[in-house]
């Protein structure tokens, strides 16, 4: 049962960030159905994201919103081991992000064995085009960027901006009063 639950939430979040719901009056009704599914207005959702469990059902399984975010295009965000995401947090266009993982080491890939790990994204968070984000990374910190095309397998230390494959501290901003 649970399983075509997913499967209905799926296929409703890809029905509501289809481009017809960019709409000024049908957008309003996205904005209630993301309420209903995740409990916050706060939400700034746009085409083509999806933000649910990929996995098998999880007592884990829970996502948390701590203020405003804006998810952009064609968003993947699977959070089997919980997420929360901070105030001011921006996802840009093309972006996964994974929280559980399969192991194939001494099994049939058919077995299907998976573990989940949770996911903290700080305050005022900016995820740049084409970032994947795998599930060994368990917090981004507050104020990082993560530069287009990264591929972040570590966590990410705040105010700091990481780039590559895999992902490597570049720098960090630089946050004085002008």
């Amino acid at each position: 049962m649970k399983k075509f639950l997913y499967k209905i939430d799926y296929v409703l979040q890809r029905f509501f960030t289809s481009l017809i719901f960019t709409f000024p009056l049908l957008k309003l009704l996205k904005k209630l159905f993301f309420f209903l599914r995740f409990k916050t207005f706060a939400l700034e959702i746009t085409n083509n994201v999806v933000i649910t469990n990929f996995d098998k059902p999880n007592p884990k399984a829970k996502i948390n919103f701590n203020g405003p975010c804006t998810f952009s295009r064609n968003i993947e965000i699977d959070y089997c081991g919980g997420i929360t995401f901070g105030k001011n947090v921006t996802v840009s266009d093309n972006v996964t992000i994974q929280t559980h993982k399969h192991h194939f080491e001494n099994l049939s890939i058919f077995d299907n064995i998976t573990s989940c790990s949770p996911l903290i994204l700080g305050d005022e968070v900016w995820i740049c085009n084409n970032v994947v984000i795998t599930s060994s990374v368990n917090s981004i910190g507050t104020g990082a960027i993560i530069a287009s095309g990264s591929v972040v397998t570590k966590d990410v230390q705040p105010n700091s901006i990481v780039g590559g494959i895999p992902a490597k501290h570049i720098k960090y901003r630089n946050l004085n009063d002008a």
